[in-house]
């Protein structure tokens, strides 16, 4: 007799077809558990990070209702993030929560026998606790950032009483989870400290290894940025090394991809500072993508001061993936620091180094024997640690035992 598979409630904020932060990666999951036969419904965002210009297609409401792979997607309306403030993001994760009250109260969802919940936003898990009690399903939160760390380290909000309010609703929803799923162990001991008291897993990034693309070591030489435009990444930190390139290596082209509400700024910053060759493009669409990362030679993943155990840059493991060494800007023994040192793919400059960050990264780029080893450091760091199949298995089989402990 062939086992029923089980209907899984997927609440993701951010969701295919967006390719950067943690969209492409509760996508695959998604996708994962849809291709091993479960019916999984999603309830996220018309697509909109981290601007909304590319989307122009589900904007006005016409694709709120869709099915991708099999799975039902069901779009809730947003506004454009414009400059990331605090009431806007409050805003866009209020409408997301009433969108799950709302289904909670007509019974849309009952029949689901487990809820995966993401975070951003930490609301997500309100809503879901509401769907859990029509439902009984297990619920399991997975925590890409730690909203109250990110909204004090980059001065989103500076109010004491503010950050005690969102530390207080983070643990009170934190606990309304069954399984919590984070990143890294700093982001485990971080929501320990905030109040967590339930069963917490520590489940990496995972990717997969794109096919070898030697660096030709007579084409251009690229530096890139590739990823979102915002204050988690603080891209400020690259313009005195980006000033420095253009004055001393004017044949090293620099791409700066992506959007978000702090592209226009750096560009206007990087025009007043004469740094002709820099070109600043869009995100490369998925299909181009790893591509794209393997036409540099090096790349920058810069992360803003005392937010390493809040969030964690995903862009760094497609770039390894790539085959391609990156020069990272973040604080000593952080997350980053030791995966540049484990890896043996990048090197790690501590903030306000601007000396160390350009001497580092000058000589990286007139090493290709070093680019080549270095990238193929990465390639096989992400084979043996960040196994698609053996992490999205994992998380299957929390769900699975969590639904077990349900039916017992």
């Amino acid at each position: 007799m062939t086992r029923k598979k089980k209907n899984i409630l997927y609440l993701s904020p951010y969701f295919w077809p967006e390719e950067i932060g943690s969209a492409p990666y509760s996508r695959e999951l998604a996708q994962y558990l849809s291709h091993k036969g479960y019916d999984v419904s999603a309830l996220t965002f018309r697509p909109h990070y981290p601007s909304i210009e590319p989307f122009k297609a589900w904007a006005g409401g016409e694709r709120d209702f869709e099915t991708h792979e099999k799975i039902k997607i069901e779009r809730v309306a947003v506004s454009p993030r414009g400059k990331g403030g605090f009431k806007d993001r409050l805003k866009n994760d209020l409408r997301y929560l009433k969108s799950c009250l709302t289904h909670a109260i007509k019974g849309s969802y009952s029949d689901a026998e487990a809820i995966y919940a993401y975070i951003p936003s930490v609301l997500t898990l309100y809503g879901a606790k509401v769907l859990k009690m029509r439902s009984g399903a297990p619920l399991i939160a997975i925590v890409h950032d730690i909203e109250s760390g990110l909204a004090h380290s980059l001065g989103i909000t500076s109010k004491p009483i503010m950050l005690k309010i969102m530390r207080m609703v983070e643990r009170i929803g934190l606990n309304f989870a069954d399984h919590v799923i984070v990143l890294t162990e700093g982001m485990k001991n971080e929501i320990i400290d905030i109040g967590c008291r339930k069963p917490i897993d520590v489940l990496p990034i995972w990717s997969q290894v794109a096919d070898i693309a030697p660096i030709d070591d007579a084409g251009p030489v690229r530096v890139m940025y590739s990823g979102n435009f915002g204050k988690k990444q603080n891209l400020d930190q690259l313009l005195p090394l980006l000033s420095h390139i253009s004055s001393t290596l004017p044949a090293v082209e620099i791409v700066m991809r992506g959007g978000g509400s702090e592209r226009p700024r750096i560009e206007e910053e990087v025009q007043k500072r004469g740094i002709t060759s820099a070109q600043f493009l869009e995100l490369a669409p998925s299909d181009a993508f790893m591509a794209s990362l393997q036409s540099a030679n090096v790349h920058l993943v810069p992360q803003a001061l005392n937010v390493a155990n809040y969030a964690l840059p995903s862009k760094l493991f497609s770039v390894m993936s790539a085959g391609r060494p990156f020069v990272c800007i973040a604080e000593k023994n952080s997350p980053l620091d030791v995966l540049a040192q484990d890896s043996g793919a990048g090197i790690c400059v501590y903030p306000e180094d601007e000396a160390k960050l350009c001497q580092e990264v000058e000589a990286l780029l007139s090493d290709i024997p070093r680019q080549q080893k270095m990238g193929e450091s990465g390639r096989q760091f992400v084979q043996k640690n960040m196994n698609r199949e053996t992490i999205l298995s994992r998380y299957e089989q929390i769900m699975l035992s969590k639904a077990h402990q349900r039916a017992a």
